[in-house]
């Protein structure tokens, strides 16, 4: 197998969940694993997911990693102690609520021919508002360009997942947060970062990462995404999801040794 990159001295992996870490939504053996086998070699994961407060709780508690980053860079928890985790938000929760109601009533007030069927974990997310097209729902395309362009002509940011219209407000995103922790947590300043980061995603809205990352992989499922892409991952693996993810780590930790 060809090194996917030149790993150089890269100490830290910044990973996607949804479709990057899972596969159909679950995480394989072999891809948890994987993270393992990386965090006991020294590597300090940080997962950046659009995914809900809730599931970041859980993977911060957990999982072998440093922080996580959610809701597409609205916040990032640590460990501040064994059973500790402390919340830290790009600006402040209350202000992040007022916004997250302001999004809730845009969505509600588009004009479709359709109902617009909220994420399941809307419950469970702290600042952003997001819209299942692809989880339990089937948008077509169409569908999402028309919930998708008149957010984005009202001043909201919105961004598209392997199974998620996301939308909030606020100048944030997964790369600047990951910018914020590098900072806060690793002790780094961007430039330090660049040169000791690894990033692997695999969708539209991981493109900020693509951009400022120029160690980056993305997991075989990307390729259907390329044509709307700008920014794209400097490789992209063989394998699909979790088996993409479990095969950069291979090919990573044989450079190491």
């Amino acid at each position: 197998m060809k090194d996917l990159i030149d790993f150089g001295t890269a100490d830290i992996l910044f990973t996607d969940v949804d479709d990057t870490l899972t596969t159909g939504g679950r995480l394989l053996p072999e891809t948890y694993l994987a993270l393992c086998r990386l965090a006991e070699v020294g590597i300090s994961i940080i997962p950046v997911t659009g995914g809900c407060a809730g599931w970041c709780d859980q993977i911060i508690r957990t999982w072998p990693v440093k922080a996580v980053i959610g809701e597409g860079g609205a916040f990032y928890a640590e460990r501040t102690a064994p059973q500790t985790v402390a919340w830290h938000f790009w600006e402040n929760e209350t202000k992040h609520r007022r916004d997250q109601q302001a999004i809730l009533d845009a969505v509600a007030a588009l004009e479709l021919d359709f109902e617009p069927k909220l994420a399941t974990d809307q419950a469970f997310r702290f600042v952003d508002v997001a819209v299942d097209y692809n989880q339990q729902e089937s948008l077509t395309p169409e569908q999402v360009k028309a919930i998708h362009d008149p957010l984005m002509a009202q001043g909201f940011s919105v961004r598209q997942s392997s199974i998620h219209i996301n939308i909030w407000l606020g100048e944030f995103d997964k790369s600047t947060m990951s910018v914020r922790v590098g900072q806060e947590v690793l002790g780094l300043d961007i430039e330090a970062l660049q040169k000791r980061a690894v990033f692997i995603g695999d969708a539209p809205n991981d493109e900020s990462m693509f951009r400022n990352f120029p160690m980056s992989v993305g997991v075989a499922n990307i390729r259907k995404h390329l044509p709307v892409m700008t920014h794209q991952p400097a490789a992209i693996a063989s394998q699909p999801s979790g088996l993409g993810f479990a095969e950069m780590a291979e090919v990573w930790l044989q450079h190491r040794t």
